[in-house]
């Protein structure tokens, strides 16, 4: 039966994915309409970056899960990395290249983005960890 949960368990991600995604995307929208911030694509996109990014890296993540738990461990400490490194950059690109009245919004919206989906990264792999068979 592991075998059985392993393989559908690759997939098992997606759905927690998309729902955590609606969540955020609607506290967001909600939290820019309440501060008078208009909604833009950026913040759609910011979204869609951290999704993106969290699909990906939990699909190669636990592609391991079940057959070599020190592998599954290492990637999720790459994938740590990995998703903070990016992430500056981004914001990086993001604070230089737009104008000044934006800068405060849309960091505060990234930075908060960015925790929210770490935390959804975390939670998920601690999950898996736990839940792996003892030998």
């Amino acid at each position: 039966m592991a075998n059985t949960s392993v393989a559908s368990g690759r997939w098992s991600f997606l759905f927690p994915l998309l729902a955590f995604v609606g969540v955020c995307g609607a506290a967001m929208a909600l939290t820019l309409r309440f501060a008078a911030v208009p909604v833009t694509a950026l913040y759609w996109g910011m979204l869609t970056f951290f999704a993106l990014l969290t699909f990906i890296l939990h699909t190669w993540q636990e592609r391991v899960h079940g057959t070599d738990p020190k592998a599954f461990v290492r990637r999720f400490m790459a994938g740590l990395v990995i998703k903070m490194m990016l992430s500056l950059v981004t914001l990086l690109v993001l604070l230089i290249t737009l104008p000044r009245e934006h800068l405060i919004p849309v960091a505060i919206t990234f930075v908060l983005l960015y925790l929210a989906f770490l935390a959804f990264s975390t939670s998920r792999s601690v999950g898996l960890m736990r839940q792996r068979p003892q030998a």
